[in-house]
Parts: C-alpha cells; sequence; structure tokens
C-alpha cells in the first residue's frame, strides 16, 4: 500500500479503507520486541492483534464472493509468516478491492451477526480496525492517528446500538471521557478505552 493516507471519504468503503491505512502506518512501528506485549485486549499479545486485523481483512472479498464465515474465527498467529507487515499488506489490498468493487456497498453479505448490507458491514470493519489501530499504538507506544472524521462515523453507527453492545462483550466496559473530549477519545471511551493512559490523539 501506499505510505500516502488516502483522503476520508464519503461513504463507508472510503471510511474504512482510510482506518486500515492508519493502521498500516502503526504497523509499520512494530519491532519483533514487540510481537508479546500484551494489548488492551483481554488475552491477546501483539501478534495475536495483528493476527486478527489481518484476519478480518481476509474475510472481506469472502464474504462479498458468497462465502459465510463461522460466528467465531480462531486467531491464529502462524498466518502472518516471518513478515507480518508484508502478509497484513496483501490482505488489505485485497479487501480494498471488495470495498471499491461496484454494487459493494449495497451487496447483503452472510455477516456472523446475519445478513447485512455492505455499507454495515464497512462500519462493523471501522469500529474494529479503529480500536484496534489504538491498541496496537499504546501497546508499542507511538501515537495513534484516529482523526475525529472516522471516530463520528463510528460513533453515528455505534450509538444505535448501545445496548447491544454492552451485552456482546466484544469490546471493553464503557469509560467516562473528560468534559469536550474530541470525537476520537469518545468513541474509545466508548468501547472501554482510556484514550487519556499514556499518549495524545491528534
Amino acid at each position: 500500500m501506499s505510505s500516502e493516507l488516502p483522503e476520508l471519504g464519503a461513504d463507508p468503503a472510503e471510511d474504512v479503507i482510510a482506518a486500515m491505512a492508519r493502521f498500516g502506518r502503526v504497523l509499520l512501528q512494530v519491532d519483533d520486541e514487540h510481537l508479546e506485549l500484551e494489548t488492551p485486549c483481554d488475552g491477546w499479545n501483539v501478534q495475536a492483534l495483528i493476527s486478527h486485523v489481518v484476519l478480518g481483512d481476509a474475510s472481506v472479498p469472502l464474504l462479498f464472493t458468497g462465502n459465510p464465515l463461522p460466528s467465531t474465527i480462531a486467531i491464529d498467529t502462524s498466518i502472518l509468516g516471518p513478515n507480518p507487515v508484508a502478509t497484513w499488506r496483501g490482505t488489505a489490498l485485497a479487501a480494498i478491492e471488495a470495498w471499491r468493487a461496484e454494487g459493494a456497498m449495497d451487496q447483503v453479505v452472510q455477516h456472523p451477526v446475519g445478513e447485512r448490507p455492505g455499507h454495515v458491514f464497512a462500519r462493523f470493519r471501522l469500529v474494529d480496525v479503529l480500536g484496534h489501530t489504538w491498541d496496537l499504538a499504546h501497546t508499542i507506544g507511538v501515537d495513534a492517528e484516529i482523526p475525529d472524521e472516522l471516530a463520528e462515523a463510528a460513533l453515528d453507527f455505534l450509538f444505535p446500538m448501545l445496548d447491544e453492545l454492552a451485552e456482546s462483550m466484544v469490546f471493553g466496559s464503557p469509560v467516562t471521557p473528560p468534559p469536550d473530549s474530541s470525537a476520537a477519545v469518545r468513541f474509545l471511551a466508548l468501547i472501554g478505552r482510556n484514550a487519556n493512559q499514556g499518549f495524545s490523539i491528534p
């Protein structure tokens, strides 16, 4: 992928692609010494977190070609091979091609939570990638890159599902953000992350 970050798009596909690029920027700063560090995701070290994101990206073309996924997917760190960045780049490029395919945002896919149009699937991936971008950055001690525009899109998607979110156990329990927090901090607080611990968010 190019080192240039995409412009924030006017549609869910471009938003999730922009989030993926920001994850990649953080991933490029991961060294071998970071791989065993524990992340904010319970039971996941850095290697497992990267594997989760890679598997998520790999699911995108599968769902758009009619291949349903199991409700849970085991994390297998061996999929990263000797070069996690190269592995991520390959799955990310395939996902981007699928996101940008004509009609993808209206296509109904068999998501693990049920049949959903592509634009909803893209929002699920936006939330996941943004959250794990912060998790990875926080763990290795670098700044996250979560623009407020992407955080606002994630918040708008999550707010109607607050009750389901609380019951899902997918994220941590929400924390209370400081008054007048940015959209990025409010998004992270909603998924149980304290964005004011350790570093800033642009």
